[in-house]
C-alpha cells in the first residue's frame, strides 16, 4: 500500500510560525545575508515604522532569533540587530520546509 498523500494541514504545519511573519522573515534574510546592521537601516529596507519593527524584533529577540546592542554615536542612540546562531538554523529550517511544502503541492 502507498503512502498517503500530504494534507494542506500537514504541510502548513511544517512552518514556523515566528517566521512565517513577512516582516520578521525579511528581518532574518537581510541579517542573514549581512550578519548585523542597524536599526535605520533594516527599517528602510522593509518599510516599516519604528514601532512595527520594534514590535518584530522583541518577538525575533524572545525566541533568541536575533540579539540587540545598543550604543551611543555622538551622543545618538545607535541600535544593531545581528542574528543569532539559533536565527540562521531557524531560518534555514523554515526554507527547507517550503521546499517541502512546494514538493508536496505538486502530491495533492
Amino acid at each position: 500500500m502507498g503512502k498517503n498523500p500530504p494534507t494542506v494541514e500537514n504541510l502548513l504545519g511544517e512552518l514556523d510560525s515566528t517566521l512565517h511573519e513577512p516582516v520578521r522573515l525579511g528581518i532574518l534574510m537581510l541579517l542573514h545575508l549581512n550578519s548585523s546592521l542597524p536599526f535605520s537601516i533594516i527599517q528602510k529596507g522593509l518599510g516599516v515604522t519604528s514601532g512595527n519593527l520594534n514590535t518584530h524584533l522583541k518577538k525575533l529577540e524572545e525566541n533568541e532569533l536575533i540579539t540587540k546592542e545598543r550604543t551611543f554615536v555622538d551622543t545618538r542612540p545607535r541600535t544593531i540587530i545581528y542574528i543569532s546562531g539559533k536565527g540562521r538554523k531557524s531560518l534555514k529550517n523554515y526554507s527547507r520546509s517550503l521546499k517541502n511544502i512546494l514538493i508536496g503541492i505538486g502530491e495533492l
